[in-house]
């Protein structure tokens, strides 16, 4: 019973060394956010990929969702009209696929963030993607659908928002 009670305490002892003597690594999804650290602003754009008088109202609502959890969040939301792309930086975008069919209401939820990179391409300034995550809505109708989509939408500002509070 002792030597048990030793070597439980032993293998402790090593674990603990172990775990101290180790450097503290980022997480694999603070690696992500690293990219966006001092960003201040966003310009926000939503796109879908049906262009329906109902899809219109649908971007509205995500655009002004999107602008609001920004503001909470002490981030200034930019409008991207009229802007080329080089100038509306970093460009925080939500766009919306949808795949709808008899009886079928899905749509695929892409958040992603464009900004100017370092990297030049034959001496040009290249627009790249520093983050992007994706998330599926799935629907019984149309107003299901759409209500799925704001609500993938919601999160995943909400955790990019999060993400980037963690590396302040």
């Amino acid at each position: 019973m002792r030597s048990l009670t030793l070597a439980l305490l032993a293998a402790f002892v090593t674990l603990t060394a172990v775990a101290q003597t180790d450097p503290l690594r980022a997480a694999p999804a603070d690696k992500a956010f690293a990219k966006l650290r001092g960003i201040t602003q966003f310009y926000i754009d939503v796109t879908t990929s049906e262009n329906r008088g109902e899809d219109a109202d649908l971007r509205g609502e995500i655009r002004d969702g999107m602008e609001l959890e920004l503001r909470r969040a002490n981030l200034t939301p930019k409008s991207v009209e009229g802007l080329s792309p080089e100038a509306a930086t970093p460009l925080l975008l939500i766009e919306v696929r949808f795949d709808r069919g008899l009886g079928r209401y899905t749509a695929d939820v892409n958040l992603s963030v464009r900004d100017n990179a370092t990297i030049s391409r034959n001496k040009e300034a290249v627009l790249a993607q520093s983050y992007g995550e994706t998330r599926r809505a799935l629907g019984t109708s149309d107003t299901a659908l759409n209500r799925e989509v704001k609500a993938r939408s919601r999160e995943l500002v909400l955790e990019i928002i999060e993400g980037m509070k963690r590396l302040k």
